[in-house]
């Protein structure tokens, strides 16, 4: 697997959310609940990190100036940061074609909002268009990123 290739450990967290909330479906729904999904990433990345010294990849939609900043401030120069964010019409079609569940345009609109509201924040340069990649091409180009960036 890629991430073998650089050591990484991959969190989701979605399955994050699962485990700590089998019952909720809608995380985005339960703000208490949410911070402490987002809390349990931040406290999991710095474990596997600093105790392991392993790379994270984290797989969830991180939104919150505040929430960037902890992150920000507990990786420093070790933070990589990268938002995946094609085309609105793409991840419509891609939300629709989950086997799992669907997000609807609704929620779709919202995140993507966000997510350009933090662009500044975050950087324009970290913000990826995978609309014409899948996601194993996507991860790819990562892994290599971070495989180039530690040869430094």
């Amino acid at each position: 697997m890629l991430l073998a290739r650089i050591d990484a450990h991959y969190l989701s967290g979605d399955e994050i959310a699962k485990r700590l909330f089998p019952e909720v479906s809608y995380i985005t729904k339960h703000p208490e609940k949410l911070k402490v999904v987002k809390d349990e990433i931040l406290e999991l990345s710095k474990r596997y990190f600093h105790d392991q010294e392993r790379t994270i990849l984290i797989d969830y939609v991180i939104l919150g100036e505040a929430y960037l900043a902890k992150f920000k401030e507990a990786f420093k120069s070790n933070l990589m940061l990268k938002v995946l964010l094609p085309a609105r019409e793409v991840i419509y079609r891609r939300d629709q074609e989950r086997d799992c569940w669907e997000s609807g345009r609704a929620m779709i609109d919202q995140l993507y909002d966000r997510y350009i509201e933090l662009r500044d924040s975050i950087g324009a340069e970290h913000y990826l268009d995978n609309g014409k990649e899948t996601a194993e091409e996507t991860v790819s180009k990562l892994v290599q990123e971070i495989m180039r960036s530690d040869e430094i």
